[in-house]
């Protein structure tokens, strides 16, 4: 289904029309950019009155584009096959989240020690180690692999689901993408990029545990960002510079007293949740006062809206976030209520099945209210928040890209916006400051300093860490910049390994040796395990400052503005940590900001006048990403 387009184009390839308002209210869809084929319009609710039955407006819904689907699954089965194929021989190392998804069906909140790093020894009251240990990386990764874990126990190829949930990210992304007026070519070809042309492409197929959770970050953080996008259709229309100081004007604070009442509680337990913390009052003290927190959230959210159903979405989201893998869980501790679970659920099923073949109409007016209810604007707000959250519990410094979710969104307004985001967070995280407090008997996990500490004493002198510094300084930016954006590979090193002589092998020794592109023995030129400028192994990127193209004419849409915000701010707080993730090829920490990037990448794109230079970077950074894990895979990295 195609669309004309009834407007002029301008000379940065958007359309002359009318400008939508600053604040989010829906407008129009159209293409950007000077593509020929329009995306196919979103589904909308087949009724927006609950009490109405679905009409002639859902019969005459085409649904999506067959293409578009066709094009969606292939990009993400050639991806999954790229990962699986390029590294057959999987190790299968480093297993920490393995460890702690094993330890929690043992009903333990520590891990046996590995024999790997990053894991903090627990120490019996004679100060000698108990041979159990915590790890410094937040939970939800492990949460993930419960299930699997369940199954399989410590034998579990979290590798091989890396590579899964890798290709599965690349899915996410392309639906992602389609909440964006772009063109069908620039959405496909994006995707590409981010599939095989980022560092998720080794992330995916190394699949250790730092990796890993970049992985099941990025899924939730490509999800929040969708979700996000599709409740804001117009967020992406640039619209004159002098109406965003308009919209920031004359505020007042949603919902009014009761919004206020809430807020206040909120932050009144949040202070008795923090003192009960730092007096060590039991772990179920902690998680009560966090239940509370949440509660107080979600009346939150419902103060700001006015309804009660602007939870429909974000319960949808934590039943499915947590009751799949807690099913796993409750089948060890309480398998006669999993029983009665499965039954509730399959009791429920036939009731809804006989209730479509004996009443349709009734059936199809549930449908209707239900649809329009998780369709609203405000409700997907409240979800998206909730997905940011989870996305923090893999990654911290995503914490720092919420900037995005106050401009793009459900509300209306930046503040409606900040409010029904930021109450779906706190119930993630919260429940993060629960579980570090359950492990480690305190709210920040005590294994980041241990780990600082240790890598300070081991590869200090190597890496320019110094022991002066804290964990996170901004002292470390300069030094951690020149790695992001210029650290170049190693040409005609003299030794292969890590870093330097300490950690590596002589190069090319034979008598008249060759350099070889892939020759372990005499290299032409490898990845630098410190890292490498995002620039050069992903040229692509280069196309994202085209998205601001718009600011020649004072113009400038929400979308480009919050998702640049979020990748600096993102990316700011990854360059005052003292390590840059080495031992990877690329810079690892992009995935931390990539879901904005992408949206960055893809507007910019869509700005171009001919697809040309933009197809020429991407295949240029697919070729440099192949090369970069092909590497990574022989070296054993």
């Amino acid at each position: 289904m195609e669309r004309s387009i009834p407007h002029e184009v301008g000379d940065d390839g958007l359309p002359e029309e009318a400008e939508p308002s600053w604040s989010g209210a829906p407008q129009p869809e159209e293409p950007i950019g000077g593509a020929s084929k329009a995306a196919p319009p979103r589904p909308q609710p087949p009724s927006e009155e609950p009490g109405e039955t679905a009409g002639s407006e859902d019969e005459d819904w085409e649904g999506p584009d067959p293409w578009t689907l066709v094009i969606g699954y292939g990009i993400v089965v050639a991806c999954f096959l790229v990962y699986f194929l390029i590294h057959l021989d999987r190790p299968n190392d480093y297993l920490h989240f393995v460890l702690q998804a094993q330890a929690w069906l043992d009903g333990n909140t520590s891990i046996p020690m590995p024999r790997y790093q990053d894991v903090m020894p627990i120490l019996g009251p004679d100060g000698v180690a108990t041979g159990r240990g915590i790890i410094p990386f937040p939970p939800l990764p492990a949460w993930v692999l419960l299930p699997f874990v369940s199954i399989w126990h410590e034998a579990t190829n979290q590798q091989l689901l890396s590579a899964v949930f890798g290709a599965i990210d690349v899915g996410i992304a392309y639906w992602m993408l389609g909440r964006l007026p772009i063109d069908l070519r620039v959405r496909a070809l994006t995707s590409v990029f981010f599939g095989l042309g980022t560092v998720l492409f080794y992330t995916s197929v190394i699949g250790s545990t730092w990796f890993f959770a970049h992985v099941v970050a990025v899924a939730c953080l490509l999800l929040s960002v969708g979700v996000a996008l599709g409740a804001d259709p117009d967020a992406a229309r640039p619209v004159p510079l002098n109406s965003v100081a308009g919209a920031i004007k004359g505020w007042s604070f949603p919902g009014r007293w009761v919004g206020v009442v809430a807020l206040v509680a909120l932050g009144i337990v949040g202070e008795g949740f923090l003192i009960s913390a730092e007096a060590g009052k039991p772990a179920a003290t902690i998680a009560l006062a966090g239940l509370g927190i949440g509660v107080l959230a979600a009346l939150l959210a419902v103060a700001v809206d006015g309804r009660w159903q602007v939870l429909t979405a974000s319960a949808v989201v934590l039943a499915l976030a947590v009751g799949v893998p807690g099913l796993f869980l409750m089948a060890v501790y309480a398998p006669d209520l999993t029983i009665a679970v499965d039954v509730g659920l399959v009791l429920a099923a036939m009731a809804a099945a006989g209730l479509a073949l004996r009443r349709p109409e009734a059936f199809r007016r549930g449908q209707s209210i239900l649809w329009a209810e998780l369709s609203r604007p405000e409700s997907l707000q409240v979800a998206a928040g909730l997905l940011f959250g989870l996305a923090i519990t893999a990654r911290l410094t995503i914490l720092f890209g919420f900037p995005f979710l106050m401009l793009v969104g459900g509300g209306g307004t930046w503040m409606r916006r900040s409010l029904l985001a930021g109450a779906g967070a706190a119930v993630p995280l919260i429940a993060l400051l629960v579980v570090t407090y359950a492990t480690s008997g305190q709210l920040f996990n005590p294994a980041y300093d241990y780990l600082y500490h240790n890598e300070l004493l081991q590869y200090g002198s190597v890496l320019d860490y110094h022991a002066g510094w804290a964990i996170s300084d901004i002292r470390y930016v300069p030094q951690n910049l020149a790695i992001m954006l210029f650290q170049g590979p190693e040409i005609a090193p003299n030794f292969v390994g890590i870093v330097g002589p300490d950690y590596g092998t002589p190069t090319c020794l034979a008598t008249n040796a060759a350099r070889g592109l892939f020759d372990t023995s005499c290299p032409l030129a490898m990845p630098n395990a410190v890292g490498m400028s995002i620039l050069l192994s992903s040229p692509a990127f280069m196309l994202a400052p085209l998205a601001w193209g718009p600011l020649h004419r004072l113009h400038l849409d929400r979308v480009t503005a919050g998702a640049t915000i979020a990748v600096v701010a993102i990316a700011f707080a990854n360059l005052m940590h003292f390590s840059q993730g080495w031992v990877q090829f690329g810079y690892r920490f992009s995935n931390d900001f990539v879901p904005y990037a992408l949206v960055l990448v893809a507007l910019g794109m869509s700005r171009l006048r001919w697809l040309g230079p933009a197809v020429a970077l991407v295949v240029l950074s697919i070729v440099i990403n192949f090369w970069g894990t092909i590497w990574g895979t022989i070296l054993g990295w």
